[in-house]
């Protein structure tokens, strides 16, 4: 079998992500400013890096060289992904301080995380039930890292755009505010997935791969009736206001 349930999986991910980086394209053609051009870049990360999984899993599924190549290709995105949001929290929350303050720390971090992966790599697998178990080693995966940097990169993002949900009075801040801090608790819950119940529990990869399907429709769903299309001015999903949040 050339194709796996994982390739399926991702191509959910891949679909939502997609859509909310056109979104995005959307609003920073329109304003031509930071804030959108921040979001454009970490959402098109996030969508390229399940475009590669989505390729791996649909079409390299018994091409272990490929596989491990997506695993590796996918740390250095993930790790430039981190540093924009952490510029954008940084910009932000405390505008006192230069984001970059932000940005190459966590960029740092992520590339070790990287190199790592390349110098102890993965042996990822099709498990008979279908799902790709990507065989990180102990080192390789560096999973406590590579959750530390979710865990301080896209928990405030979450905070800052609930508070701004709550908050604001324009009804369309408001439900692009409560699309994307839902978008980045989902995220988030692909993580725990991925992490959690593969490496620590030891379960079947499939009911990961389950999860990353509702995941990935669920997400869709929400952003597509949480996120208007960048009509009018009132339309501007975060204005730099929110700094007193």
């Amino acid at each position: 079998m050339n194709y796996s349930f994982t390739g399926f999986a991702y191509l959910t991910l891949f679909l939502a992500l997609g859509f909310l980086t056109y979104r995005f394209f959307q609003y920073w053609r329109r304003e031509r400013d930071l804030l959108s051009k921040l979001f454009l870049f970490f959402t098109g990360l996030f969508a390229l890096f399940s475009f590669m999984k989505t390729i791996g899993g649909l079409f390299f599924a018994n091409n272990q060289t490929f596989l491990i190549g997506t695993i590796n290709a996918g740390a250095f995105i993930q790790a430039l992904a981190f540093a924009a949001i952490a510029y954008f929290i940084i910009y932000v929350k405390f505008p006192k301080i230069s984001p970059w303050w932000g940005f190459i720390p966590v960029l740092i971090l992520g590339l070790v995380a990287a190199v790592l992966n390349i110098a102890a790599p993965s042996y990822p697998f099709l498990e008979e039930s279908g799902a790709i178990n990507w065989g990180f080693s102990p080192l390789g995966s560096l999973l406590f890292l590579r959750f530390f940097l979710f865990f301080i990169t896209f928990l405030p993002g979450v905070i800052i755009f609930f508070q701004q949900f709550k908050t604001s009075k324009d009804p369309y801040v408001k439900r692009k505010s409560l699309g994307i801090a839902l978008s980045l608790v989902f995220t988030i819950l692909v993580t725990l997935l991925d992490f959690l119940l593969v490496n620590f529990l030891k379960l079947d990869p499939i009911w990961r791969d389950t999860g990353f399907i509702v995941i990935g429709i669920t997400l869709f769903i929400t952003l597509l009736l949480a996120l208007p299309r960048p009509l009018s001015e009132s339309s501007y999903y975060y204005t730099k206001t929110s700094n007193k949040l």
